[in-house]
């Protein structure tokens, strides 16, 4: 095992000894926030829990949340120009490249400027960002089976029918109505 992820381990099982909130009380409840939107502030406390879920399964390989998604991308479609990565993931150019410099220290990627435009940063994987896709996949599919393995194959359809209609209406910098 590398050091990344023997620290990656050692501070996943120290983070799960006694820290982790009791299931069903976290984040707490918020009476004002349910009685004037009780799908966002449900939708809210989801998104925190899954967030704080897949970060105790990514600790183990030495990923922070949002890093896997940034390599999905590059899974994808390999050698990408940052700014493209900065429009898939819809996140603040900064954040990127703060990500992008912490995996590029851990060995996940490699950044180098364009030979066609050197004003254009190209995003590449190395071999450890390769080797890493498995356990990412196996990741997901196991927070999958967690949020929604309870559910039958139609509710499961039904819950992503909703979801996808609700996504469509929120668009960030839109103005409200």
């Amino acid at each position: 095992m590398n050091t990344r992820r023997a620290r990656g381990q050692a501070l996943s099982e120290e983070t799960n000894q006694g820290s982790a909130p009791r299931p069903g009380t976290w984040p707490a409840s918020a009476p004002l926030a349910e009685a004037h939107g009780p799908v966002t502030h449900t939708i809210f406390r989801i998104s925190r829990k899954n967030r704080a879920m897949v970060a105790n399964l990514l600790r183990p390989i030495g990923l922070f949340p949002g890093q896997e998604l940034l390599l999905m991308q590059l899974w994808e479609r390999d050698a990408l120009p940052q700014r493209d990565l900065v429009e898939s993931l819809g996140i603040d150019h900064s954040t990127v490249t703060k990500m992008l410099q912490r995996m590029q220290a851990a060995g996940l990627i490699e950044r180098r400027v364009s030979a066609d435009d050197r004003r254009v940063v190209v995003v590449s994987l190395t071999d450890e960002g390769r080797r890493l896709r498995g356990e990412v996949e196996r990741i997901w599919q196991q927070m999958e089976q967690l949020m929604v393995g309870h559910l039958s194959d139609q509710q499961r359809r039904e819950l992503l029918s909703l979801l996808d209609t609700v996504e469509a209406q929120l668009q960030p910098g839109r103005p409200s109505r």
